[in-house]
């Protein structure tokens, strides 16, 4: 695990973007722990040790805290250590997302486990309490709750007394529908009661040893796919709640264990690829990007892996979302990248998406119901467009052609297509799935089409980076379309198909192109090709390096590291010339381009610095100033997989196969 002395937001409970409980501050009993929203959902800890009651956990104006020693974070868990003259305590937790088991990461389920060394008596006794605020948002209807008790479990849950499953959709949104569990094997004496708003679990440990409970989150149902109300993966498997906690209680040693492993793995390859930065960067990403996307299988039986976009409009399956996510993915497990891409692939066959290019999402979650993007607006009007950030979407999805739904100007023609076609084809490129490829391969012949016929020089048309505005011309977004068609080209080939030798060479055309016009200076490129005295970081770029694509010369990205490092800012390289702001996951992209240890460190600890000394106490926040460690915006964003994007290319240097 990694040491932290301060970190923007700690994860603790982090499973899906309806079940994720942080702790925003140096010290557990700094404060009550809140959802990746904002919004508190108090999670309270305390030990009685003889006489004396001390909080460990939460906030509280009568109970003392304990003196927080330690904070360890790892991938998968997250370790306190507190102490003082009665008692040493640790307190753990973990949840098992291990990438090559889809199941297990669906599971809502988190271990929390006290182990406390009592300096002048044999046993302590343990409270935890657990806000109603986790069950529910908007409503404030008393909750019911009831125990169960067989010979091998305790157990506890807690919800609404009339369930309405899936009754809001927005972004700064909790879960206003299902039920929280508590549960513990029979042999820790441990009783739960219900006082005013919180759960309480009471249970007694003996001196040194250690004592697991599973606290999980019930949705029901979790997401509607295209009019199909459908549930969480992990329901194929149990019948129920009460079904999975058994079989998990049973198998707590080695869901422990597990935990233990992935977090050394992960720890050593980042540790391989950028030292401790890297390995302190990635313990901070990890479960934050898994766990702000929701697992289900569709109707045709397939994996289906939506992203939430958390803090930025919570719209569902966002392309360019997935995009900046893909590293840790293609690293560790294709079958979640190729899971984010098949909802787009379905909604851009309805006849309702009447465009050439590829969607931007397609829906606002949990409402997979077609894209909510770039919509026709009617304010005041109560159509489909007119809601509030509460509201659930309408079926778009069911729509016939010319129903005008969606507005040209706010769409992103090669933004979206230059994401698919990469991924797609880095997916292709590490597993040779034939069958997935050549599944969508009509509409991404389509797609690159489209970039090749229009995208050496683009427009003023939309891009992911707009924060400063629209920009025509746009160097880094007319790399994106080169490489996109590079690596569309290469994926082609290697599965067997003559069309992909006119994409390669179409790809070197508009790359050598790219290269006469792209000129600032003759030392480094501009932002856009009509502006030679600006600069902007090329992320795009990195497909050329990653898959050896031969569309640019080395010295191209020497130069630009040159320049970045020149622009560099307390906190890091800004996103170009024009604010003092960047973006995490693009840095760490770029930083696959250094020439050596010193540079790559150069370029990558600044992240860290910012994670350390950031005074929004919100969950990674990608999008943030360079000068001052200010979020701008953002959090809780599945974009964080791009921190894994120097492993990436450890693995394929290395010609290793993580899949």
């Amino acid at each position: 695990m990694t040491k932290v002395k301060r970190g923007a937001s700690i994860p603790l409970i982090a499973n899906d973007p309806y079940f994720s409980i942080w702790s925003p501050a140096d010290h557990l009993t700094d404060c009550d722990t809140q959802s990746w929203t904002g919004k508190e959902q108090p999670v309270r800890g305390y030990i009685r040790v003889g006489e004396s009651t001390y909080r460990f956990m939460g906030a509280d104006d009568i109970i003392p805290a304990i003196a927080q020693k330690d904070l360890d974070v790892s991938a998968t868990q997250t370790k306190y250590t507190f102490e003082n003259e009665d008692v040493h305590l640790e307190l753990l937790f973990s949840v098992d997302l291990d990438l090559q088991d889809l199941k297990k990461i669906s599971e809502p389920v988190t271990m929390i486990t006290v182990k406390a060394d009592v300096k002048n008596d044999s046993e302590a006794a343990i409270t935890f309490a657990f806000s109603e605020e986790i069950c529910r948002d908007q409503t404030s209807e008393d909750l019911h709750w009831r125990t169960i008790t067989t010979t091998t479990e305790k157990m506890v849950w807690m919800g609404k007394g009339r369930q309405t499953p899936l009754n809001s959709s927005g972004d700064l949104v909790d879960i206003d529908w299902g039920y929280l569990y508590l549960v513990a094997k029979n042999n820790l004496p441990i009783t739960y009661q219900k006082k005013r708003d919180m759960l309480l679990a009471d249970f007694s440990i003996h001196s040194g040893e250690a004592a697991t409970i599973l606290v999980a989150y019930d949705d029901m149902h979790a997401i509607n796919y295209f009019g199909n109300v459908t549930n969480a993966l992990w329901k194929e498997s149990y019948l129920g709640m009460y079904d999975l906690l058994q079989n998990y209680l049973a198998d707590l040693p080695l869901r422990l264990e597990s935990c233990k492993q992935i977090d050394k793995k992960i720890q050593h390859e980042s540790s391989t690829a950028g030292g401790d930065t890297l390995d302190f960067i990635t313990a901070f990403s990890y479960r934050q990007s898994i766990c702000a996307h929701k697992l289900i299988r569709d109707s045709e039986g397939e994996i289906v892996f939506l992203s939430k976009e958390c803090s930025s409009n919570g719209c569902i399956g966002t392309v360019d979302i997935s995009y900046p996510s893909i590293p840790l993915y293609l690293l560790y497990q294709t079958e979640l990248a190729k899971g984010m891409l098949r909802p787009v692939y379905k909604f851009a066959d309805m006849p309702v998406w009447e465009f050439d290019f590829a969607p931007h999402d397609v829906g606002r979650y949990p409402y997979v119901t077609g894209q909510v993007y770039g919509e026709i607006t009617n304010s005041g009007s109560k159509d489909w467009s007119d809601r509030g950030p509460y509201d659930t979407i309408y079926d778009y999805y069911q729509l016939p052609k010319g129903q005008n739904v969606y507005r040209f100007e706010q769409q992103m023609p090669i933004e979206e297509c230059g994401n698919m076609l990469a991924m797609i084809s880095a997916i292709y490129l590490r597993d040779k799935d034939d069958k997935f490829f050549t599944q969508y391969l009509a509409t991404n012949l389509k797609w690159a089409d489209y970039l090749a016929t229009f995208e050496q020089d683009p427009e003023n048309q939309l891009c992911t980076d707009d924060f400063a505005g629209h920009l025509a011309h746009n160097c880094n977004l007319s790399l994106k379309a080169i490489t996109a068609l590079g690596m569309f080209g290469a994926a082609l080939k290697s599965a067997g198909y003559e069309e992909g030798v006119l994409y390669s060479k179409r790809a070197k055309e508009m790359a050598k192109i790219w290269q006469e016009s792209a000129i600032a200076n003759g030392e480094h490129t501009p932002l856009a090709f009509d502006q030679p005295n600006s600069w902007s970081i090329k992320y795009n770029i990195v497909w050329d390096n990653l898959f050896d694509l031969g569309l640019f010369p080395a010295e191209l990205m020497e130069k630009e590291i040159t320049k970045y490092l020149a622009e560099a800012n307390e906190y890091g390289i800004p996103l170009d010339q024009r604010a003092n702001y960047t973006k995490a996951d693009w840095i760490m992209w770029i930083s696959i381009f250094a020439k050596n240890e010193k540079e790559r460190e150069r370029i990558i600890q600044p992240v860290r610095h910012y994670l350390e000394n950031t005074s929004n106490r919100v969950p990674f926040s990608d999008w943030y100033d360079t000068k001052d460690a200010r979020v701008m915006n953002f959090k809780n964003r599945t974009v964080v997989g791009a921190m894994f994007m120097p492993l990436l290319k450890q693995a394929l240097v290395s010609n290793l196969v993580n899949v």
